[in-house]
C-alpha cells in the first residue's frame, strides 16, 4: 500500500460522522486540484422510490436548484453510475441529452468534473464527484489522478456506509435458507414452480412452501417480487 493510501485510509477509518468523513474526502479532492466534491449513495430497494442520501460543498443555490428541478432523475452521471462503475469525465458526450442541466450547473460555477461510481455486493450504489470551475480535465490529468480518485471512492463508500447504512439498508433481519435462495435463483431465471421442482428434485408443494417463507421474510406478496428484492439486496450469491 502506498503512503498516501495509508494516510487516507487512516483518516477516513477514524472519522465518526458524515461531516467528518466528507471533510476528509474534500481535503483530498482539494489536494488533487478540485474545488468541489459531492458524494451520494442509493440503497438497492425500494425500486419505486429508492432511498438516496448525499452531501457536497456545492454552492447552496445550486443544491436548492438541483432539488427544485428534479435533476437527480435526469443527471446522466447518476444514471450511468447505476449500471456501470466506469469513471466519467463531464464532457459533451456524457451530457448530450442533458444540456440544460449542464448549462445550469456551469452558471453556478460547476463546469468541469470527474465522477467515480461504486457498487458493493449488497447493491449499494455511490457516486463521488470531483468538480471545479476552471480548466478542463485532460486525458493526461485523468490518467495521473485516476488511482487516487478510485481509492477515495472506495474509502468514502465504506466510510459513509458506517453512518448511512441503517438509513439505506432494508435487509438487516433477512436471512434466507439455502433452499429458499435456490428457489428464488431459479425464479429469477423465469422458472415455474413445476420447473423448479424438477430441477431441484423436490415436490412442487415444497417449492411453494419455500416460496411462501421467502415472501414472508422479504415482505413481498409474490415470488417474482421476492426474487427481485432478494437479488437487489445481494442475497442470492
Amino acid at each position: 500500500m502506498k503512503c498516501w493510501q495509508s494516510e487516507q485510509l487512516r483518516l477516513i477509518s477514524n472519522a465518526s460522522s458524515t461531516q467528518e468523513t466528507f471533510d476528509t474526502v474534500l481535503a483530498e479532492a482539494n489536494r488533487i486540484g478540485f474545488t468541489y466534491c459531492s458524494f451520494g449513495m442509493k440503497g438497492p430497494v425500494p425500486l419505486a422510490a429508492p432511498r438516496v442520501v448525499w452531501c457536497s460543498n456545492y454552492p447552496a443555490d445550486w443544491q436548492r436548484r438541483y432539488e427544485e428541478m428534479g435533476y437527480l432523475r435526469v443527471d446522466p452521471s447518476v444514471q450511468r453510475a447505476i449500471v456501470s462503475d466506469e469513471i466519467m469525465v463531464w464532457d459533451d458526450a456524457l451530457y448530450a441529452n442533458a444540456q440544460a442541466l449542464r448549462a445550469d450547473a456551469a452558471a453556478h460555477g460547476l463546469r468541469h468534473g470527474v465522477a467515480v461510481p461504486r457498487r458493493d455486493a449488497r447493491g449499494m450504489v455511490s457516486l463521488l464527484s470531483f468538480v471545479r470551475s476552471d480548466d478542463e480535465v485532460s486525458p493526461e490529468e485523468l490518467a495521473s489522478k485516476r488511482e487516487r480518485m478510485h481509492w477515495l471512492s472506495v474509502l468514502c463508500h465504506d466510510g459513509m456506509l458506517k453512518v448511512w447504512g441503517d438509513l439505506l439498508r432494508d435487509d438487516s433481519a433477512v436471512e434466507l435458507s439455502d433452499r429458499e435462495r435456490d428457489v428464488l435463483r431459479w425464479a429469477c431465471e423465469g422458472k415455474t414452480s413445476t420447473d423448479i421442482a424438477q430441477i431441484m428434485q423436490i415436490s412442487e408443494a415444497t417449492v411453494n412452501f419455500h416460496t411462501r417463507n421467502s415472501c414472508a421474510k422479504l415482505g413481498t406478496s409474490n415470488r417474482t417480487a421476492a426474487a427481485v428484492r432478494a437479488a437487489l439486496l445481494g442475497l442470492l450469491w
